[in-house]
């Protein structure tokens, strides 16, 4: 993996002409979550370390005409722009703009994407950035243009969780030690393959099975939180439109919850509920990963947080003390998922439940912490700026 020091990559930047100006534009869907994610935590992490004039700005990939028209008026203005796009939307409208000596490119996404092995696109785009349990074979197509980071990039800040736990923690039980649950959720076949993997029942029953002594050992309230996809497919994998809407959870979260209850156990759950205008009176006012994550970093606890999901692992390594976060392999995992998990478990970035019975402790590493995801690109960018347009 490519690695570096970040306040060696800071220093280079002063070999900028200090009056340069760089325009960064971070190009997505807005309708998704996991990619406006990226793209907030990319931009933050750049404007954070940059020693020279950037300005940022969000454009959404579903309108190319305007992405043309800013990114040409932004040219005839003598600046340098930077773009990165997110997802299958952010490969749409990069694709379609010319190569510029004052445009640096640059697309990211959870996992390698079939179109990033398109040698059309691989030869407009200066930079890919994934995460390091690509495949192999995957990366050397890539080539040079990879850059390699540990889990994925987002937007998540410890400042964020101890904000929302402040404002909203009378909306959880007092208690001497927490036991965070994220619930998993059906998860799509590795592409090219079709389909998906269930988060079924007989993971709940196991992942209760787990908890239910720990929290009965810790004199634990037990917070319960889950997701769009939990809980979505039925066995033959077709989807129930109700769930997680106007109130209603989802058969896979109401077992888990029924399961610890019968056995005694103190529960809060926190329910995700879609964010359509129609479904607003059952929406949160406050983020629930934030508030239990929250009340994590400021109490004892323990968060088990399921491996398919990768977005939630990241967010919880980053801003949780290691000791806090356990992540669960589950029925949902594909191949790319188990990869992933194992990567941060060989970064020493997590402990990894495995069968619901066996935990697999990290080597933790004596030489520092591994730089976040959108560090890692935002590092790069800036470092790639320089050597680009240090002469301008």
């Amino acid at each position: 993996m490519k690695r570096f020091l970040l306040s060696l990559g800071f220093l280079s930047l002063f070999s900028l002409n200090a009056h340069a100006s760089i325009k960064l534009y971070l190009i997505g869907n807005p309708t998704n979550a996991g990619e406006m994610s990226q793209a907030e935590g990319i931009k933050t992490a750049f404007l954070t370390h940059s020693q020279q004039k950037v300005t940022a700005e969000f454009l959404d990939a579903r309108n190319p005409e305007k992405i043309l028209y800013t990114i040409d008026a932004t040219l005839l203005n003598n600046e340098k722009v930077i773009l990165v796009g997110v997802g299958e939307a952010g490969i749409d409208a990069i694709s379609s703009l010319p190569i510029h000596p004052n445009i640096i490119t640059c697309l990211t996404s959870h996992m390698l994407l079939d179109r990033y092995k398109d040698p059309v696109l691989l030869e407009k785009v200066n930079f890919i950035a994934l995460p390091t349990h690509v495949a192999q074979q995957d990366k050397k197509l890539i080539g040079a243009k990879l850059i390699e980071t540990v889990g994925v990039a987002h937007n998540r800040t410890l400042e964020d969780l101890e904000k929302t736990y402040k404002k909203w923690s009378k909306e959880l039980p007092p208690c001497p030690y927490y036991v965070g649950v994220i619930l998993g959720g059906d998860a799509p076949l590795s592409p090219p393959a079709k389909g998906l993997k269930r988060f079924t029942e007989n993971d709940a029953l196991n992942l209760a099975n787990y908890v239910i002594p720990l929290a009965k050992e810790k004199d634990a309230c037990v917070l319960v939180l889950n997701g769009p996809r939990t809980g979505k497919h039925t066995v033959n994998q077709e989807e129930i439109l109700t769930v997680h809407r106007q109130g209603h959870s989802d058969p896979i979260t109401e077992f888990f919850v029924h399961t610890l209850e019968e056995a005694g156990a103190q529960v809060t759950l926190f329910d995700f509920q879609h964010k359509t205008p129609e479904n607003t009176k059952w929406v949160s006012p406050y983020n629930a990963f934030e508030l239990v994550t929250g009340a994590l970093h400021s109490h004892e606890g323990l968060l088990l947080v399921p491996g398919e999901s990768t977005s939630m692992i990241s967010e919880a390594i980053d801003t949780l003390s290691p000791e806090k976060v356990l992540v669960y392999k589950n029925a949902a995992m594909n191949e790319v998922h188990e990869a992933h998990v194992t990567s941060e478990l060989a970064a020493g970035r997590v402990a990894v439940l495995e069968n619901y019975d066996q935990v697999k402790e990290p080597q933790r590493s004596s030489s520092g912490s591994t730089p976040k995801a959108a560090e890692v690109i935002a590092q790069t960018l800036l470092d790639a700026a320089t050597k680009q347009w240090q002469k301008d």
